[in-house]
């Protein structure tokens, strides 16, 4: 009997999550370092970019129930889950090859820490930055919470499946890390993130609710505008697809750890 079968399930979980904290506080003294603002990084670089959005768009007059620095403070964080997450964590078991060497480190561990310090990050930054702007008056508390909270959710479930996809596909096929990028920004306009889909024509609307990520975004949307903005979605239809996306992710991030176990 080896010893990793002797172990029980409850052991092994703590030891994967030791495994994974680890290899993330490893990756955040790689990227930041221990100088200067160092670990902080993690929250302040997500942070930049969303205020220089609101900046940007800070001067842009809408006339109705809500700015438009307000609508980008409250949207523009939730395409840094798959965005950001796409470009850290493809052709990341390739880079950390050298790590598998160690016993207790599998390459699903590697993908599951690059993608908990992304989240962590922009989902820190998001927080802390609401919490200002609500201060400062740019935003206002949300109108259901609840609400607001498992649309953030659904983002970030729509998010991991499609980070775990890319980076699986990057691993099996090295066109898919060139076209990465591309795919990324071919997203953004149909995101729900830059146009809410109540100003889409209605015949585009049909087609764009389909999409999950525009779903989960405008369900987000409905719990914090509430009634000051229109909102199109179908919950359930949402749930099912990400739920099939993170069946399929996972079995596909399978196929590619045993080519990266091949190799």
């Amino acid at each position: 009997m080896t010893v990793e079968s002797s172990l029980t399930f409850r052991d092994q979980l703590r030891i994967q999550g030791r495994v994974i904290w680890a290899l993330t506080m490893r990756e955040v003294i790689t990227r930041f370092g221990r100088e200067g603002l160092g670990a902080f990084w993690l929250i302040a670089e997500p942070s930049m970019f969303i205020v220089g959005v609101i900046v940007i768009f800070s001067h842009v007059d809408r006339p109705g129930t809500y700015s438009v620095a307000e609508y980008f403070a409250v949207s523009y964080p939730t395409l840094m889950f798959w965005r950001n997450g796409t470009g850290r964590v493809t052709k990341c078991l390739e880079v950390n090859r050298a790590l598998l060497h160690h016993q207790p480190i599998r390459p699903i561990d590697i993908i599951y820490s690059r993608i908990l310090l992304e989240f962590s990050g922009s989902a820190a930054a998001f927080i802390i930055l609401f919490l200002i702007l609500v201060n400062h008056g740019i935003c206002t508390w949300p109108a259901d919470l609840l609400t607001m909270t498992l649309g953030y959710l659904l983002v970030i479930l729509f998010s991991f499946a499609f980070v775990m996809t890319m980076a699986a596909l990057a691993e099996l096929n090295e066109t898919i890390e060139r076209l990465s990028h591309i795919i990324v920004y071919l997203m953004l306009p149909v995101s729900g993130i830059f146009l809410p889909l109540y100003s889409v024509p209605a015949k585009f609307r049909d087609i764009l609710v389909f999409f999950p990520l525009v779903d989960a975004v405008e369900y987000f949307h409905k719990g914090y505008y509430g009634a000051r903005m229109p909102t199109y979605y179908n919950l359930g239809y949402t749930l099912f697809t990400i739920a099939a996306m993170l069946l399929f992710s996972f079995a596909l991030t399978n196929v590619a750890i045993r080519k990266v176990r091949l190799s």
